[in-house]
């Protein structure tokens, strides 16, 4: 029971929950005006919650588009994930455990000054 009532209060402090700060545009006037007067809270502040209620309840199809394009670019960014992670693990499989590399010896070159000293 602890853990739904934690769930609630983090719910509950959302950002798209809390009271909206002033009407800086003519539309968001209108949505705000609106929808106190539709809706009616008792302390007077309209939230971002009670404008999505209300635009589903009067313009379903407004929210229907906003959602589903939502939904898809949420699916299109987990496809692209899967497909990055697919491409790390073939990477880690196909490199194998890197190994210090031994220091080369130098050769002497005793051969080549040989045949320079020669002609």
């Amino acid at each position: 029971m602890t853990q739904t009532v934690e769930v609630k209060n983090e719910l509950e402090t959302d950002e798209a929950q809390k009271i909206i700060q002033g009407t800086e545009g003519p539309l968001k006037g209108m949505l705000v005006n609106y929808v106190g007067q539709v809706i009616a809270p008792e302390d007077g502040q309209v939230t971002v919650e009670m404008i999505i209620q209300t635009l589903a309840s009067e313009f379903p199809e407004f929210l229907l588009v906003v959602a589903r394009e939502n939904w898809l670019r949420g699916y299109n960014q987990a496809l692209t994930d899967v497909e990055n992670v697919e491409k790390e693990k073939a990477l880690m499989l196909e490199e194998p455990p890197s190994k210090p590399k031994k220091k080369a010896k130098k050769k002497s070159s005793k051969k080549s000054e040989r045949v320079s000293k020669e002609s």
